[in-house]
């Protein structure tokens, strides 16, 4: 199955590589939940 992720964030507070960085990690714990464990 496929699945749309968003992210919404302030540019003022967040830089944009910090929360591409935080999506592609929960795109990654979706694809293989047994990585959640490792964390």
């Amino acid at each position: 199955q496929i699945t749309t992720l968003a992210l919404s964030f302030d540019h003022r507070h967040i830089d944009g590589e910090k929360g591409s960085r935080f999506l592609a990690d929960v795109a990654g714990i979706l694809e293989d939940p047994a990585t959640a464990l490792l964390f």
